[in-house]
């Protein structure tokens, strides 16, 4: 892995503090225009991006790409089917029409993009580091660093209770963040890269209106619901046990060579 700036405790202190400021950010500029919020967000997270990557020191979370063994080359192919679907039908497909239509395009684009780029630099940048580090000592430490992050995502979207959305709501999307986060930690850990999760991010985030209200409204049936982020979540954590056995074989070859 390579080497952060910062030990993972003040890691999290640090990611803690851009918590807060963020909240600081939507109170100073709550009642404004839907553009003006948009830009104060993209701003605000291009500034976080630009620490984080200091802190890292690169987008990188390994010096080299490690290289998949066949069991998680295989898993990695069914997981890439299931997020692949999900992505296209519900983002690229369902999103992008909507979008046609929206009011608010350009301060909703900047409302994703920010959203994109915050949170997977902060989640799936510095705390997915800063757990990998915390769990160095464990066996399948990236598949612990993987699901505590995503914990912390879903429980960073509990702080929509307070611009009013309803608790069955903000326990759905909780729940499916945290199935994201895991999906997200999978995607940035093979790809050895920050790009592409931030992209994905965006663009899922992309709809109209969330410049104007990004509250959920809307509650899925529980078993649906459940059965449906529950299969995604044992398929990215299958992945995951298959992606930390490989990286423990190709620190062994290292070792040995």
């Amino acid at each position: 892995m390579v080497k952060n700036r910062l030990s993972w405790a003040k890691e999290f202190l640090l990611a803690a503090l851009f918590i807060i400021l963020l909240m600081g950010v939507d109170f100073s500029v709550q009642g404004a225009s839907p553009l003006l919020r948009g830009i104060a967000r993209i701003i605000y997270a291009v500034v976080v991006a630009g620490i984080v990557y200091y802190v890292l020191g690169t987008t990188k979370i390994f010096t080299n790409k490690i290289q998949l063994n066949t069991f998680a080359k295989v898993w990695g192919f069914i997981f890439g089917i299931c997020l692949g679907g999900l992505f296209i039908v519900i983002s690229v497909l369902a999103h992008s029409a909507l979008m046609i239509h929206s009011q608010t395009l350009i301060a909703d684009t900047l409302m994703a993009f920010s959203a994109g780029v915050f949170e997977e630099f902060l989640c799936r940048g510095l705390l997915l580091s800063a757990f990998a580090d915390a769990f160095k000592k464990q066996q399948y430490k990236f598949t612990e660093a993987a699901l505590a992050s995503g914990v912390f995502f879903g429980l960073f979207h509990f702080m929509n209770l307070i611009s009013g959305q309803g608790l069955q709501q903000t326990l759905q999307q909780a729940t499916y963040a945290f199935v994201i986060g895991a999906i997200f930690a999978a995607i940035r850990l093979t790809t050895n890269s920050l790009t592409w999760v931030v992209l994905i991010h965006a663009l899922i985030d992309w709809q109209p209106g969330i410049s104007v209200d990004h509250a959920v409204s809307t509650i899925t049936s529980w078993p649906i619901f459940l059965a449906v982020w529950g299969v995604l979540l044992a398929v990215a954590v299958v992945f995951l046990v298959g992606f930390d056995r490989s990286a423990v074989k190709v620190k062994r070859d290292e070792e040995t060579s």
